[in-house]
């Protein structure tokens, strides 16, 4: 027996339902990453329904998938191979009611409140349930720079905006090395793929990304030069001199950032 391969064009479903991803020329970017998975036996989620049309593209498109959309909302339409849920996306209840029937999701699409802390508090609940090499795709991504959506449109290194969150999140790329002895492991460490950011709309990978540092050893560019060292020898001049650079290095910025 011979598996025909479904091939759909994702612009041209678009093109049946009216949606704000159309107007905002993001279907082309979604088919160049999305084209992979569309014969899969996959997961889908979208938080942010609206009427419920991008739900109907998707289920058009993934033939073999399932496709999930949370809206704060409730929506009443009915969408093959589909199922919608009613809660607010920075609620956790209603986040873990859908992971206990869905397990994990090879896609996840924040098209929600656009809230840039329910972005963040959204994506870090989220994340850990998206499948090795799943996407996770954020829209309208503009809001970072809108104070009505807790954004900031003057201080551009505000942490409390969605696109430094991001940035923070290509930080996670480079973790072994920081030449920082003192630093604590964050839980998306070594956890990302790439980060490929369009105006308006961002696309995180999930995939294992540990590896050695060929410079720095214990995230210490001094220990990285001298490879027989396994830490700091505090008995030791230079090692002794080096750790306490470290060490107030660390120090004054703390105090410079006020944390």
């Amino acid at each position: 027996m011979v598996n025909i391969i479904n091939k759909k064009n994702l612009h041209k479903i678009s093109n049946k339902y009216f949606s704000t991803k159309h107007n905002m020329g993001f279907f082309p970017i979604y088919e160049k990453y999305l084209q992979k998975f569309q014969n899969k036996k996959i997961n889908i989620l979208e938080i942010g329904v609206e009427s419920g049309n991008s739900l109907k593209i998707w289920s058009d498109y993934f033939v073999n998938g399932k496709i999930v959309g949370l809206d704060i909302a409730k929506i009443n339409v009915k969408i093959k191979n589909t199922e919608i849920f009613c809660g607010n996306q920075s609620d956790e209840k209603i986040l873990k009611k859908i992971l206990n029937k869905y397990k994990k999701f090879d896609i996840i699409i924040d098209d929600g409140s656009h809230i840039n802390k329910d972005v963040i508090k959204t994506f870090s609940f989220l994340f850990p349930f998206l499948s090795k090499s799943g996407l996770y795709f954020i829209e309208d991504i503009q809001t970072s720079y809108m104070p009505n959506w807790g954004g900031d449109g003057v201080n551009f290194n505000n942490k409390k905006t969605t696109m430094n969150f991001i940035r923070s999140l290509a930080d996670r790329m480079h973790y072994q090395d920081f030449d920082d002895p003192f630093y604590k492991r964050n839980i998306f460490d070594g956890k990302i793929g790439f980060i490929h950011i369009y105006k308006n709309i961002c696309i995180i990978e999930r995939k294992n990304n540990y590896y050695e540092s060929g410079i720095c050893y214990k995230n210490s560019w001094y220990l990285g030069l001298k490879k027989n060292r396994k830490n700091f020898n505090l008995f030791k001049i230079r090692d002794l001199k080096y750790y306490l650079v470290y060490f107030f290095r660390k120090v004054l910025v703390k105090l410079w950032s006020g944390n």
